[in-house]
């Protein structure tokens, strides 16, 4: 089987791929680069939670928030003291292997002609794929089995950008998890193939449920691309429609991030842990795997 990975540049991207080539001969990796305007994991997080929060509500303060949060809190997971634990496999060199292609795409060029040219060349049966940006169904359409991707979020309740982050500013932390689906035009609303919830202590930060939410979720695509390898299919459940939230990168205002720490200070993890039973039983999954990594 001829597997494709599509992904980017940051750290848990590069920790995709090795992991995925640990268990898969993979044909081709396409790394995308990330929008001018961010997004990536840039700056050196050494911004802390409680400078963040010291900048109060004044609201000429809000693009300097917004820089030291995304600082702290997107590039800012490269510095947690239990980074090794969360990411198993090497995340900060891409480990080039014999027979595998490696290019580099330019921001949103992964949907050009050059590109779809070079794909029809590699002939995947396969493509996995972690943060790249919307594909085309001209893309979409090449590979002959499947392609499928990895959402740091539960659809269909929690769509596009940020989605381990919405369901602390909402209140919702049983909405917190990854899917593995087929990718169709929308975004992240393609047919489910596996689900799962990370474990978390009481004490876990922003940084430490975004390494969870990834980490469990390569293993849940481990677990897919296997299942097609051995089987030459997956099963798969059809996302109900009208159902849940679609978050772009604009939504994430400072407001929301504060409303995001200020939650976590105030234990919204250590409230969900002691009625999680209860909560999790509200949320319907589809193809749920129990956490592999953290249980």
């Amino acid at each position: 089987m001829k597997i494709a990975l599509f992904t980017r540049t940051g750290f848990h991207h590069t920790y995709f791929i090795n992991r995925l080539q640990e268990e898969f001969e993979i044909a081709c990796v396409a790394r995308e680069e990330y929008p001018e305007e961010g997004g990536g994991e840039t700056g050196h997080a050494s911004t802390s939670r409680d400078s963040i929060a010291g900048n109060g509500t004044d609201r000429t303060g809000d693009a300097l928030f917004l820089e030291r949060f995304h600082a702290a809190y997107s590039a800012g997971f490269r510095y947690h003291p239990v980074l090794r634990e969360y990411l198993k496999s090497p995340f900060d060199v891409v480990l080039k292997q014999p027979g595998t292609e490696y290019v580099n795409v330019g921001c949103g060029e992964i949907n050009s002609s050059d590109f779809i040219s070079f794909l029809r060349g590699v002939r995947p049966d396969v493509v996995a794929v972690l943060g790249s940006s919307v594909i085309k169904p001209s893309v979409i359409s090449v590979p002959s089995h499947a392609m499928i991707n990895l959402h740091s979020g539960l659809s269909p309740y929690y769509r596009g950008t940020w989605s381990y982050g919405w369901p602390i500013v909402n209140g919702e932390p049983e909405y917190i998890g990854g899917t593995v689906h087929h990718v169709n035009p929308g975004i992240d609303t393609g047919d489910v193939i596996y689900q799962t919830r990370p474990v978390f202590t009481d004490n876990d930060d922003l940084n430490s449920i975004f390494l969870k939410v990834v980490s469990e979720g390569v293993e849940l695509v481990a677990r897919a691309l296997g299942e097609i390898r051995d089987s030459g299919t997956v099963d798969s459940w059809r996302q109900p429609e009208n159902t849940g939230r679609l978050y772009r990168t604009k939504d994430l205002t400072a407001d929301a991030a504060r409303t995001c720490l200020s939650n976590l200070e105030n234990g919204i993890i250590r409230k969900y842990n002691a009625a999680r039973t209860e909560r999790d039983s509200g949320v319907s999954l589809y193809g749920y795997v129990p956490p592999k990594i953290y249980v």
